[in-house]
């Protein structure tokens, strides 16, 4: 058996108001014994928030590696897959900087797999536990739980398959769905039948959220539901619902400033733009190792691996020329210069390209954000302009470069043309934020770090899209008789 380490905690105004932890045995192929798993159905929505807390956590994906700490490593190691995000020197997270996170016995292809599916088998557990009482908080937390799982299995294929389009019936995941029987293990369902399933999940969490009001942005609710469904809806191509839940969750939001953007609004959970994200404070931080967090891997300016131990991000040479002189968002990274750079009372001289877009004014203390308001706006302009509507894709496009961009001024570009123009505003916008690697998957664009004047590092090579996917870790096919590898 392996153990996974499983925190129970109450949520309350972003806050932890009660916490204590306990360890789920799990089998190998992810049965958890009843009796271990809280059946006091008054204790579900305190056994939801330990998995929002597990989530954010130091050794969710059941490790004690520093790497491992939740989504925001699962989404910093995808970034750094791809041809925007560097790592200067191979530490923590290098893995997935150099592939070497793709191969079967790696400790990252296991920790991304148990991150999600550990959490999986205790959502399905709630889930079969609330399923014959329809009170008004207990479908608010079944409308959570059918987000997260939602959510969980969109990661878990897009790691571990081929890309939806053009590989539907190519060998997908696992679709463990109840706490009955999982002893068995499972074969791997396709490709489409995972994103009928995820779909699924994601439109009866909108549901079942329709009235309910969170009280900590660390819960999802209804906008935070729409939000993924948009993402999932722009993968599978289609654009009418993409469009139409990005533009409805986005809604009544207002959009950060230059001074959140290049100060510490990506730290900060009440940035105006945050749909779901974790407010961090010394209780939760001293659950998991300072060291073992996104600012201490992605704040070049604090005294984490980054900082400290110069383990620096850097921006790609190319995305940085792209940026105009006049668009703010070219403030958060240096220049082709060391420079020196003084934030918090503190000036450091830095490598050219460093990005000082995440910053934490704490020790490591800074709120996690899972999705920004920012990210819809472009799925909303690449869904409009892929459904032949390309004066509303440039309005909207329009509405969010002008206000990082005083200069821009409305595109005048049709056709494939737009969509790139729209692509790359994302990758400026979201540098950092988990979602280049997954769009250059999607989209079929090659790893490109060689060229004249790159500045990449020790992931300097080129690779065809087809080697984007991670092998089913080892652990896995070990305990699992019916689920086939991944091709290397």
């Amino acid at each position: 058996m392996k153990t996974i380490k499983y925190f129970i905690t109450a949520l309350s105004i972003g806050t932890i108001i009660n916490s204590c932890s306990s360890d789920l045995n799990t089998l190998p192929n992810g049965d958890i014994s009843g009796e271990q798993l809280n059946d006091d159905k008054t204790k579900a929505e305190k056994i939801l928030g330990g998995i929002y807390l597990d989530l954010r956590s130091n050794g969710a994906g059941g490790t004690t590696l520093h790497s491992d700490f939740g989504i925001m490593a699962i989404k910093a190691g995808a970034d750094l897959m791809s041809n925007d995000v560097i790592q200067s020197t191979n530490q923590h997270l290098g893995m997935f900087y150099n592939y070497d996170a793709t191969n079967a016995n790696n400790s990252a292809a296991e920790f991304v797999w148990t991150t999600f599916y550990a959490r999986i088998f205790v959502i399905n557990k709630l889930l079969d536990d609330l399923k014959n009482d329809n009170s008004t908080s207990n479908r608010a937390i079944a409308g959570q739980l059918h987000a997260l799982r939602a959510y969980s299995y969109f990661y878990l294929i897009r790691f571990y398959a081929n890309d939806y389009k053009d590989h539907k019936q190519d060998p997908g995941l696992p679709l463990v769905l109840t706490n009955n029987n999982q002893s068995q293990g499972l074969s791997r369902a396709t490709v489409a039948e995972v994103y009928q399933q995820i779909t699924k999940d994601i439109e009866e969490s909108i549901i079942l959220l329709g009235s309910y009001a969170r009280s900590s942005r660390a819960q999802i609710d209804q906008r935070t539901a729409k939000a993924i469904a948009s993402e999932i809806y722009l993968q599978t191509g289609d654009y009418t619902k993409a469009g139409k839940y990005a533009n409805e969750s986005r809604q009544g939001i207002a959009l950060m400033t230059e001074n959140d953007y290049t100060t510490t609004g990506f730290s900060n959970i009440n940035n105006p733009e945050v749909i779901w994200g974790f407010h961090n404070t010394t209780a939760t931080m001293s659950i998991g190792n300072y060291y073992a967090s996104f600012f201490s891997m992605f704040d070049n300016t604090n005294r984490g691996y980054a900082g400290a131990a110069q383990i620096y991000k850097l921006i790609d040479k190319r995305l940085y020329d792209a940026i105009p002189e006049t668009d703010y968002r070219k403030k958060v990274f240096n220049g082709s210069q060391k420079a020196d750079y003084t934030f918090n009372g503190t000036q450091k001289n830095y490598p050219p390209y460093v990005s000082w877009k995440f910053k934490d004014p704490t020790l490591f203390e800074g709120d996690y954000i899972y999705i920004r308001a920012s990210s819809l706006y472009y799925t909303e302009a690449e869904a409009l302009a892929r459904q032949g509507r390309e004066a509303e894709a440039r309005q909207v496009l329009y509405e969010i470069t002008s206000q990082r961009n005083k200069a821009y001024t409305l595109s005048s570009k049709a056709g494939n043309e737009l969509i790139n123009e729209i692509i790359l505003q994302k990758r400026i916008e979201l540098w950092g934020e988990g979602y280049a690697w997954f769009d250059m998957k999607r989209l079929s664009t090659p790893l490109e770090r060689i060229y004249p004047g790159t500045n990449h590092t020790f992931g300097r090579f080129n690779l065809a899209p087809d080697k984007f996917k991670f092998q089913i870790p080892n652990k896995e096919i070990n305990n699992n008789p019916q689920i086939k590898q991944n091709e290397s």
